[in-house]
């Protein structure tokens, strides 16, 4: 033993050195391998996965077969007098949502990704949220699959206090008129009163 250091023992040491200088394969991963384990929002463990996201633009086709029907158009939320915070018009506004499209997990983003409000505590869909707002360049709404009954509904908008991006969990992707509504519906309630 070393009288300077008697906690260390040096064949110990050296074993772990030698472990440590060996050269180790590198790791390949299968086709079924996505690189997403329980910590991920939307896994599950029941089998292979496959958890590409699909990204699609609020625009799409209806059925061939069928003929148009719009969705019932919800009441907007109450607003609330021009004295009530903007918290709390928010924390009404995502009642709303919650009641009127079975929206869970919500947040709003700024322009450059901070959270202005969370009730989601999950930062990978922030990170999800921001890239996709970026790449869209604010084009529409972005709906994406994070699992078998979950959908990242992304909708930007402008206020006047600037750029901001809405998300949350729905069990199916938004129609085109209830995006409408919702935007609506954020743009009040984040607008000064």
């Amino acid at each position: 033993m070393d009288p300077v250091n008697p906690w260390l023992d040096p064949s110990e040491v050296r074993h772990l050195a030698e472990q440590l200088l060996r050269p180790v394969a590198p790791v390949r991963l299968s086709a079924a391998d996505h690189g997403f384990d329980e910590s991920f929002v939307g896994f599950t463990s029941g089998g292979v996965v496959h958890v590409v996201p699909e990204v699609k633009m609020t625009v799409e086709p209806p059925p061939l077969s069928a003929a148009p029907v719009s969705p019932p158009t919800p009441e907007p939320p109450p607003y609330p007098p021009s004295h009530i915070l903007f918290l709390q018009r928010i924390h009404i506004f995502r009642d709303w949502l919650a009641k009127n499209f079975q929206a869970t997990d919500i947040f709003i983003l700024d322009r450059e990704g901070k959270v202005i409000f969370d009730e989601s505590g999950h930062g990978r869909l922030h990170f999800m949220a921001r890239n996709l707002a970026i790449a869209s360049r604010g084009s529409g709404n972005i709906h994406v699959k994070i699992g078998p009954a979950a959908i990242l509904e992304l909708i930007p908008c402008e206020t006047p206090y600037g750029h901001i991006v809405l998300g949350a969990l729905v069990p199916n992707a938004l129609p085109v008129g209830h995006v409408q509504t919702i935007t609506e519906s954020l743009i009040q309630t984040a607008s000064p009163a």
